[in-house]
This record gives structure tokens, sequence and C-alpha cells, in this order.
């Protein structure tokens, strides 16, 4: 599951939460939220999830390549950002955008680190609050784990800070004498140490960091951490009793934190939402069987509809049977759907094959696979969709070992979708001829293997670099390649990082005598024709298709 996949369906989630909360805040138990809010952080954090046939997910249905109005089967103009294509950068194949996020975490990390570091800081400075009632406390609420109470003239209300050895850090002027008010104090600092508060705060810290991007994870964050404070009001006066509600809210009001700065990943009284502790506080009753019973209502529902992914749909255990795998369309074989087996594919997963979650498309690298192809014997697997955007191809050593996944030409992916299709030697004849059929697959030559195609232009200045996929003309990076010869386009070749145009010329006879820089009108002069050219040949390959399957 990618991290956007994961966010999106977060976001949903946090949306639905935000809208219940609105309604039902004072109607049902606060650790309803606290427990929504958990599933939120696993959709967040974990990067995958069970399947369920309920989940909401699973109304969602995907357009079935082939379709009207889907993608052609040759892509004309490939950009430099095609995620098919070999990357053209130095930056070993990172997107721009991840980059961006790469950044944004850093930022939100270092952000947060320092901020806890200099509160950090001025806690370890504070001294020990050493008093009859504090001894008499402590004895009186035995933990696992040492608390301590500290004070410190660095803040002016109550909060606790670490999980190991918790600390209650109390204000330097605190009055040890109001017994009342620091029982309720105390009281709910030390559900927030038994709750472990600390790590649910450093886990809402952590799934911002990740998702900066996300708005709604924000929203999240702000009201998680309210909803904690509200949980423990609730059970501090549940361990008092209704009666102290006035004198508890009382106490938040006396306690109120006089701060600006950001405290993370510590709990404690802050003026921030003050008037709906209070609020809630005085709304509290007695929990009744009627509100429990909603809360787990409620938690089961957003858990098994929003916090779960579609079930997979079942698919047939062999995958060259594969009039059992494929969902036939009506305009031809190659808009047929594939429907990719868990266990055919589990053992190319150390190579970046994975199945989407609805189990409708093979993903390599979170990318869509157009085509996949695994010629061996013991291991033989042909997978295709139109809609996809990967070509690719099971590599394996001389004793029939996989030794990776590696992309492939449109002309190399033409070969096996001709040979799968039943097509074989004849599919050259019914697109015309050979060379058109070439010259189609090489209209998509940012994925041309080898560099060989381009051999025939070196003598004229024409350097291709296929580690990183750069052609050069005499020091210049080349943005359009084009070689056109009576209307058959042999090769068009498109950068976007690149600065000069180029056009193959030829003799009458239709050799090639040199190269010519040509202007960006004449650029777009060259895509249209070529547009018309690709049409044409598609409209061959629907033609010969409906002949195929007129019978059927």
């Amino acid at each position: 599951m990618s991290l956007l996949q994961m966010s999106i369906s977060a976001a949903v989630m946090i949306f639905i939460i935000t809208v219940i909360r609105a309604i039902a805040i004072n109607r049902l138990p606060k650790k309803t939220f606290i427990a929504l809010w958990g599933i939120v952080l696993l959709r967040l954090l974990v990067p995958f999830t069970l399947p369920s046939p309920i989940s909401v997910y699973s109304l969602a249905v995907r357009p079935k390549a082939g379709q009207t109005g889907s993608t052609p089967i040759l892509n004309i103009f490939p950009s430099s950002t095609n995620a098919a294509a070999p990357a053209v950068t130095v930056t070993a194949g990172i997107s721009p955008w991840m980059w961006v996020w790469g950044i944004g975490l850093a930022l939100c990390i270092l952000y947060f680190t320092i901020a806890y570091i200099r509160c950090r800081r001025q806690f370890m400075i504070s001294r020990p609050a050493e008093n009859d009632f504090t001894v008499k406390w402590l004895a009186e609420h035995k933990c696992r784990r040492p608390v301590s109470i500290r004070q410190t003239e660095k803040i002016t209300a109550p909060l606790t800070y670490g999980i190991l050895r918790p600390v209650i850090l109390m204000p330097s002027q605190t009055d040890w004498t109001d017994t009342k008010k620091l029982k309720y104090v105390l009281a709910h600092e030390y559900v927030h140490i038994r709750r472990f508060d600390g790590v649910t705060k450093f886990l809402l810290t952590a799934a911002l960091c990740i998702h900066w991007f996300n708005p709604l994870v924000w929203v999240m964050y702000v009201l998680a951490n309210r909803d904690i404070e509200l949980s423990c009001d609730e059970k501090v006066v549940r361990l008092f009793g209704e009666t102290v509600k006035s004198a508890y809210a009382l106490t938040l009001i006396g306690m109120e934190e006089k701060k600006s700065g950001l405290t993370p990943l510590c709990n404690h009284f802050s003026r921030n939402a003050i008037e709906e502790r209070i609020v809630a506080i005085m709304k509290i009753k007695k929990t009744t069987v009627f509100n429990l019973a909603a809360a787990c209502a409620v938690v089961a529902v957003i858990g098994s509809t929003f916090g779960t992914s579609a079930a997979a749909e079942s698919v047939t255990q062999n995958l060259p049977a594969i009039e059992e795998d494929i969902v036939t369309s009506p305009d031809g074989p190659y808009a047929s759907k594939f429907l990719p087996d868990p266990d055919i594919y589990a053992k190319y997963s150390s190579y970046g094959i994975s199945i989407s979650q609805d189990g409708k498309r093979l993903l390599y690298n979170g990318q869509d696979v157009r085509l996949f192809a695994d010629e061996h014997s013991d291991g033989e697997a042909f997978y295709y969709d139109e809609a996809g955007t990967a070509n690719l191809a099971v590599t394996r050593n001389s004793s029939g070992k996989i030794t990776g996944v590696d992309t492939i030409s449109e002309e190399a992916a033409q070969k096996y979708r001709s040979a799968f299709f039943g097509d074989g030697a004849n599919s050259t004849a019914q697109v015309n001829n050979e060379n058109e059929v070439n010259a189609a697959a090489q209209i998509n030559s940012k994925e041309v293997a080898g560099g060989t195609k381009f051999e025939q232009y070196s003598p004229y200045g024409i350097d291709y670099i296929s580690e990183v996929n750069i052609m050069y003309f005499k020091g210049q990076r080349v943005k359009v390649f084009i070689d056109e010869n009576a209307g058959v386009f042999n090769a068009f070749w498109t950068d976007e990082d690149g600065t000069v145009n180029l056009s193959v010329v030829r003799d009458s006879s239709g050799q090639i005598t040199g190269i010519e820089t040509i202007s960006e009108e004449k650029v777009q002069d060259y895509r249209a024709a070529a547009e018309n050219y690709e049409q044409d040949l598609l409209n061959g390959v629907e033609e010969k298709i409906a002949e195929r399957y007129s019978d059927k």
C-alpha cells in the first residue's frame, strides 16, 4: 500500500470521525474517540490492511481497460516524467515529489525534536517536590514504572512527561496546602501515565510528520490531543463521583496554562479548547448499556467499513489457463482485463511486483503494470492491462533461477502481445508491413533498449547514452528527434529536459544524408502527422480484431 493510498484512506476516516465527534462528543464515552483515532493511526502508520467484504472500498469500481476513452495502445508522445521510462536524471529514480515529501518530513521531525529538547532541558533543571502531601500521594498510587513529582518556575500549569520514568511536573507557585485541588490535578496526570498517553502522543506526532502534506492529518492531531484530555477528565470525574464536576471544572480554569510555545509529547492542562473541556465535564453522565452499545457499534462500523480494504476477487490458480483469468471485452483481446493470481506473482515480490488492494491490478514498485511476461516453463506467467504503463519481463540465469524483473521496450512488448494473443508471424502483415510495426513501436522510443536503434545516426553527430536514456547532438541535449520518411516515422523521440529539436534528412532513395535542427512550429507539424499515422495503425488493428472475433 503506497503512502498516498494510506493518507487518502485515513483522510476519509478522519472526516467521518470529525463529523461524528461534532454530533456525539458529549453523548458517547470519550474512550470511543480514542479508539477511533487509534484505527486512523493504524491506517497512517501500517502499510497494509485487512481485506473485508463489507469495506466501503469494495463499492469502488475501477473502469476496465479497453473502454471508450481509455489509454490508446500506442503512446506517441511519452513525457519525460513517464514512470514506465528509465530515469533520465542522476537521482537514481527518485521523483521530485519524493524529494519534496522527504524535505517536509525532515523539517517536521526537526521542528518537533528541537521543541521537545528545549522543553526537556527546562524540565531537567526542576527540583523534587518533597512534602508530606506528595510523599503520601506517591505511596497511595503505586505504579510499575517509577513516578516522581517535581516542580519548576518554567511552567504555570501541571504537565506530565516521560514514558519509562514518568514525571509529574508542577509549577513552583503550587499551593501544596490545597489538597482537594491537588488530588484532582494529580489524578488527571496519573491517568495519563497509566494509559501511556505519552506513547500515543508520540505516534500522533510520527503520523503528522510522515503525512505532513495531508491537511486532515493536522486536524486529527489537534482533535486527538483534545480527546486524550477529555477522556482523562471523564475518568477523574468517574473516580471522584459526578458531584465533583463543578469543583473539577473550576480547577481547570484556575490551572489554565498561559503559554504560547509548543510542548510536544507532554500531557498538560492547557488553555487550548478549555471551554470544550469544561462543557464536556459538566455534561458527563452515568454510562448506560445503550451508550456502551452505541460506542461499540460506532467503532466496529468505522473500523470494518473504512479501516479495511476491498476484498480481492477470487481468481483461478493457473494463469496459463488464461481463459479463466481474463475479463473478456467486446473491444477485442488487447482490451481484455487480466486478474493477477497472488499465488503466481508471490515469487516476484522481492523484485517489486505486488497486487493492488482490490486484486485487479498488477503493480511494479507501486506503478500499474501494462505487460508482464515470464517465459520460463516452471514459472510461466503473462499479464496485460492496457491502462498500465510499465512493460516488464523476467530474467533468469542458466539454471532457471529468477535474477530480476526488467523494463522492456514497446517493441519487445508488442512481440509478447502478438505471441500471446495468437497473432504470431502474421501480426506484421495485418498492420500493413514489418517496417510499420517497428515504426509504431519505435514511436514510443523513450524505452529503446540499449540504444541500438540510434546507431545508424551516430555518424551524423548523434550520441545516445542508454544507461541514463539521454541523447546528445554535438554536445547539446536533444529535446525532440524525428526520423520521418515518406510518411512513415522510423523514430519520434522526446526528452522534455533537452534543448535542441532535430530532424533526419534523407535523399530521394531514402538514404540518410544528415541531421538538421528544426523549429517548434515544425515539431508541432510532425506531431500532428505522427498522431494521424498512429491513428491509421490503430484503425488497422481494430479492423483486424473485429474480423478475428466477428464469428465468435
